[in-house]
């Protein structure tokens, strides 16, 4: 029987390209007539949009209650909140919803489906909770992975029950018309600021390209634990007056469309949602070659410029080439968007989304 009552559990609808996607997905898959339910451990102000044919779940906050008792208050309402859905499966985002939700439905007899929304062979930090990740996953009904490259760090036996889907990408930012540029004036990056991000890298290289380029400008858009160390770099290298802490925006639409060219400066990913979402506007973009991700999304010069990760040579090369050839610019960033358009328009990927399910679920349930 195909799965008609889909049920996503994540911490929330903002901030982080994992609930973006889930934002996407139980959308589509709602707006298409399944029966989709999501559970949130909270809700914010600024959160994604969301069908209003989702059935949303609100697990309480902790209030000062005893850490133990409140885990195991929390526990038991996921676990009754499950029986009461009674979904045709379960699909939980990110480590702490997919480890809660996994122990919450033991003996339910539901499929469960291991998500991974990062690079597995570093993400979790934790070597531990990597491993117990691995765990839950070789005992999950499938596991769903965003590109190939992440099934490497799964042993090959567990091959069948793997699944792959890339990130879908919302139609508005395809759909948008960016105007090319003559000229480029402000660099951006996107995502939170972190050291997995490596902004550090992108801080640096800008410094060194600003030198003899003083019309430049440099928008960090994002929050995150390293804001204050970045901040301390910028005013050491001197170059306060051509950088912004933009924060995080709410219409990223209009912050993408007024960028003249996009760096991704990361160690490591999972499938970047910022990188997909530039390439989706039309912007010329520069890459690290990092683990996952990037090289699923550009081929080297054709569609943008990928680079070794934690170079600081590669990158201000290629910023400066991109800077001196606005009609470079121009050509890759039109392949970009042709390449979004083609391969992750969320309407493409959630048929893919719902064909993998069914495959899976049929074959192994």
């Amino acid at each position: 029987m195909p799965v008609e009552k889909y049920l996503f559990v994540t911490n929330s609808l903002s901030s982080g390209g994992a609930e973006r996607v889930v934002s996407i997905l139980a959308s589509g898959m709602a707006e298409k007539g399944y029966d989709v339910h999501l559970i949130l451990y909270e809700r914010v102000k600024s959160e994604y949009p969301i069908s209003d044919k989702v059935k949303l779940h609100l697990l309480p906050k902790r209030n000062g209650k005893n850490k133990i008792k409140y885990y195991l208050q929390k526990f038991s309402l996921l676990r009754r909140m499950i029986y009461e859905i009674s979904p045709d499966i379960i699909i939980p985002f990110l480590p702490a919803p997919v480890n809660h939700c996994f122990i919450a439905s033991r003996f339910m007899k539901i499929p469960f489906i291991f998500t991974v929304r990062n690079n597995p062979f570093l993400y979790p930090e934790s070597k531990k909770m990597r491993l117990l990740g691995k765990m839950i996953a070789l005992l999950s009904t499938g596991i769903f992975l965003q590109t190939e490259e992440q099934a490497e760090f799964f042993p090959k036996f567990s091959s069948k029950k793997i699944i792959v889907v890339p990130n879908p990408v919302s139609n508005v930012l395809i759909e948008c018309n960016y105007q090319n540029r003559e000229f480029i004036s402000e660099i951006a990056t996107f995502g939170r600021l972190s050291a997995q991000k490596n902004q550090c890298l992108l801080i640096q290289a800008f410094a060194m390209v600003y030198k003899t380029n003083k019309s430049l400008k440099l928008s960090l858009y994002g929050s995150g634990e390293e804001e204050n160390n970045l901040r301390i770099l910028v005013k050491n290298l001197g170059i306060e007056n051509a950088v912004s802490f933009k924060g995080r925006v709410s219409n990223v639409t209009d912050a993408l469309m007024s960028t003249d060219l996009f760096v991704l400066s990361s160690n490591y990913e999972g499938m970047p949602n910022a990188l997909m979402e530039a390439m989706a506007v039309g912007l010329p973009c520069i890459s690290t070659d990092c683990p996952t991700g990037p090289k699923d999304l550009i081929q080297n010069k054709e569609n943008g410029i990928l680079i070794k990760s934690n170079d600081i040579g590669e990158l201000v090369a290629a910023i400066n080439y991109c800077v001196e050839n606005p009609l470079f610019c121009h050509e890759v960033g039109s392949a970009a968007k042709k390449k979004v358009k083609e391969e992750f328009q969320a309407d493409i990927v959630i048929e893919r989304f719902k064909r993998e399910i069914n495959d899976l679920i049929e074959m192994r349930w």
